[in-house]
């Protein structure tokens, strides 16, 4: 960085020793002829690093706060900050991530080195365009709000790293991410066809064997075995990164022609892909099958014309009878109070009924202030403070939550949403006369909490607003949730029924073949009994992938690292002098 700013003083015109956004973005440009740097980004950065209201910022002060900047935890905590997200598919964006970073990372061969992480080079339209990279446009997109936060980062380190915390984000494992990967130039970009095709060489139609497979299945399954031996990997590697992989997200017929997810919870790893793969039944369907209830494939599993996937089966299957009548459990044993997640995950609903629409999800060891406990049959479901029912004893008996305390005030202190209809009522003391109430979706802030001898919870409006410094009704039992928590990654917008929740799950016939080839089936069985050695086997195995080619990797070949270095002569803001 010296150098950088010695070279700035030697070209400086200014009189005062600084840069403006003007003569920073003509820099830029000189070194990267892409479209990407426009005026607005460029401004973005100064403003990080410090520029005053007309954009100007000292020559030093640049340099140290891009200096200062380098750290790769600040990038974590960027792409963490912005992981969770209640409008995105099933509200993270952790799965598209973990894709985008496979997806670059798969197209390397061994044989010369070409493809790979090192370069990025899915920013170009010859790669994006492959069909398999269908629907990561948006994930290139979302990530250059951090891109433009941290100019030094590399977009091919970027996107790895992204990954990496994914992974460890959702409980997965932890890879090391080691950068300095370099983005390469559109000339490297790779052709489609080095990733995996979901049909490559079946028949055509619709012809299944006696087993139910279709027709050219082996040619798939050779398929398979060759595009992860074109990068080095055997066959339980390719297991790893398939099984790993394939727990998280769903697939979208607008992206590829296939819809639905591969497990109940994508946004959570586990080893669920193997275990269901080996564990239940398995119907090939195209677009306009009939089910064996007579009707058409669920819209959530259901692929687009002329495309073939396999759907799960358990849902059409009579439930076995319970072996002895379970009794209501007694609702004294479970008050309100601090609740900790004792299950891998728990679903989030609308309201108590169990059919209502999932919201979101809870993740093992995660702690929730439940207001109000309600029994159902021989379940027991609670009302969380930032609004929505989960299941403290399921209906099968299976405890998912344990209490831990009592209501704390301290935890429940902070921003809240009125969610009643008429907004949240507020009194001048607690258990005094009504004053006013908010407004529905007003959002104030809670200083002090008071929890009457009835259940009910008030909190005192400190901030600016209806009923400041009144206590506004949150919560009450003959009312319900007044008011509900906002919590940051949760619900910071009012949280929304996640479509395609009706629990249908997919493989696709590349999925399938891990089951029908010996070679591939002998790993998804040791998988589906051994979750922490999948979570072990896959990191290494993805740390292996997104190195290739990589300067510091054992995979590299001739073609590895060599990138087009952009000549320059002068200095780019005096244009050449």
């Amino acid at each position: 960085m010296d150098k950088v700013l010695e070279t700035l003083k030697k070209y400086d015109r200014s009189t005062d020793g600084t840069i403006g956004v003007a003569e920073m973005k003509r820099i830029i440009c000189a070194l990267d002829t892409s479209d990407f740097w426009t005026e607005e980004k460029v401004r973005s950065v100064m403003k990080y690093a410090g520029a005053d209201a007309s954009g100007r910022i000292g020559l030093e002060q640049l340099c140290q706060s891009l200096e200062g900047s380098r750290s790769y935890e600040e990038v974590r905590q960027a792409i963490r900050d912005i992981m969770d997200s209640p409008g995105w598919d099933d509200g993270s964006y952790g799965p598209l991530l973990i894709r985008l970073a496979w997806h670059s990372s798969g197209t390397y061969s061994k044989a010369d080195g070409s493809g790979g992480s090192n370069g990025a080079t899915m920013r170009y339209s010859l790669e994006a365009s492959d069909p398999e990279n269908g629907g990561l446009k948006a994930a290139r997109e979302y990530l250059e709000q951090v891109k433009v936060k941290f100019p030094w980062l590399s977009y091919s380190d970027l996107w790895v790293l992204a990954a990496c915390v994914a992974l460890e984000h959702t409980g997965g494992p932890k890879v090391p991410f080691r950068g300095g990967r370099v983005d390469a130039p559109e000339s490297q970009a790779q052709k489609p066809g080095r990733l995996p095709g979901a049909e490559h060489g079946l028949e055509p139609g619709f012809e299944l064997d006696e087993e139910g497979r279709l027709k050219g299945w082996e040619k798939t399954a050779q398929h398979i075995r060759d595009v992860f031996g074109r990068m080095g990997f055997s066959d339980k590697e390719a297991v790893a990164l398939i099984a790993g992989g394939h727990v998280y997200g769903r697939c979208h017929t607008e992206s590829s022609g296939y819809a639905g997810a591969w497990v109940e919870n994508p946004t959570r790893f586990s080893n669920e892909y193997a275990a269901d793969l080996v564990g239940d039944k398995w119907i090939a369907v195209e677009h306009d099958t009939k089910m064996p209830d007579g009707g058409p494939v669920p819209e959530e599993v259901r692929p687009a014309p002329g495309k073939r996937q396999y759907i799960d089966l358990s849902k059409y299957m009579p439930e076995e009878e319970e072996e002895a009548a379970r009794q209501a459990p007694d609702a004294t044993a479970f008050p309100p109070g601090r609740y900790r997640c004792a299950s891998q995950w728990v679903n989030c609903r609308e309201s108590p009924d169990v059919s209502s629409a999932i919201i979101g999800r809870f993740n093992q060891e995660e702690v929730l202030s439940l207001v109000a406990v309600k029994i159902f049959s021989t379940a027991v479901r609670g009302q969380t403070e930032r609004g929505g029912w989960v299941s403290i004893v399921g209906s099968g008996g299976k405890n998912l939550f344990e209490r831990i305390g009592g209501l704390d005030v301290k935890s429940l202190m902070g921003r809240y949403r009125a969610v009643a209809s008429g907004g949240a009522l507020y009194y001048s003391t607690p258990g005094g006369e009504t004053t006013g109430r908010t407004k529905l979706n007003d959002e104030f802030c809670v200083s002090d909490i008071h929890i009457g001898a009835g259940g009910e919870i008030l909190g005192k409006r400190a901030d600016p607003g209806d009923g400041m410094g009144s206590w506004i009704m949150i919560f009450s039992p003959s009312s319900g949730l007044s008011a509900e928590m906002v919590i940051k990654g949760w619900n910071e917008t009012p949280r929304k029924a996640i479509l395609g929740q009706t629990g249908h799950q997919m493989m696709l016939v590349t999925d399938m073949c891990l089951l029908w080839d010996p070679g591939f089936r002998e790993h998804v069985e040791v998988y589906a009994e051994d979750e922490e050695l999948l979570k072990a086997d896959f990191g290494k195995a993805f740390q292996r992938l997104t190195e290739l080619g990589c300067a510091w990797s054992a995979d590299k070949g001739a073609m590895s690292g060599i990138h087009h270095k952009m000549a320059a002569s002068g200095c780019p803001v005096m244009g050449g002098n």
